[in-house]
């Protein structure tokens, strides 16, 4: 979604930071005029080692394409906000609700946009993220609620800016708990959307598919294992992994059915 100019930039940001990458897409990008194919294979590139998983915006959008219908009250509630007392506790919950705003964006719901807009705002606020949701970006976000593919694009640039901020500012770890509580959410509005989820064929492929960004999450929180904060989220994070894993390429109903009951505890003890 993010247009190759601003992947750039990110990167190049990101690069100063002294993240780690499998792939040495700081050296790529620094190529001069490229063919369209290599462009497109250092944008890949530099997607994976900007941000780990695919957002909640391509979650949520999935379930649109599929036909399923959006759920009033299905998300964290926006009072719920002033819960969230430590950097932690706000940066999960900061993923949640960006979760739930891609959720409501999608479905072009836009009262839910405005209010998880709002509460976005002062959990990035308290983040110092202020000047990545500043009142620039909030005019062409209000500006944009009734064009949901600029909507979409805008708040995905947000999204990556925002992990971007706090990598370059020293908190990786709290980024990381940002893609942690975006990615449980968007998990949990996706197994808990229909009441007969394993009679729609389309929607359990989405939820199995799941695994690969859950292996994906635990390999990067992984490599700052022995921070309290990173063991907690791995941790928690087991029990899904070992469902997943049993479930293999053949996910049962029963297997489905223990996966959504798992994703709703962790994203309740997260937002405990």
């Amino acid at each position: 979604m993010l247009y190759y100019g601003t992947f750039l930039v990110l990167s190049a940001l990101l690069v100063t930071t002294g993240c780690k990458s499998k792939k040495n897409a700081g050296e790529a990008v620094s190529s001069g005029n490229l063919p369209i194919e290599n462009k497109q294979e250092i944008r890949k590139q530099v997607q994976e080692f900007l941000y780990p998983l695919p957002t909640s915006m391509e979650v949520v959008q999935m379930l649109q394409d599929i036909g399923i219908s959006y759920i009033i009250g299905i998300s964290n509630p926006i009072e719920n906000v002033d819960k969230y007392m430590s950097s932690g506790s706000k940066a999960i919950a900061l993923g949640v609700y960006g979760s739930d705003l891609s959720y409501a964006s999608v479905y072009n719901m836009q009262q839910d946009v405005i209010s998880y807009l709002d509460v976005i705002k002062k959990l990035a606020s308290e983040l110092y993220l202020q000047d990545v949701y500043n009142e620039k970006i909030i005019k062409r976000i209000n500006n944009n609620l009734n064009n949901k593919d600029s909507l979409v694009n805008i708040l995905t640039n947000v999204l990556f800016e925002s992990y971007n901020k706090l990598n370059q500012n020293g908190k990786g770890d709290i980024a990381l708990m940002m893609v942690t509580g975006g990615w449980i959410e968007a998990l949990y509005l996706t197994t808990h959307v229909s009441a007969n989820s394993y009679d729609n064929y389309e929607l359990v492929k989405i939820i199995a598919d799941q695994k690969k960004s859950l292996d994906k999450l635990l390999d990067v929180l992984n490599e700052r294992k022995g921070d309290a904060s990173m063991d907690n989220l791995i941790n928690t994070l087991q029990p899904l992994k070992k469902l997943y894993d049993e479930a293999g390429d053949s996910m049962t109903e029963k297997q489905l059915n223990a996966i959504s009951a798992e994703v709703e505890k962790i994203r309740n003890k997260l937002l405990s």
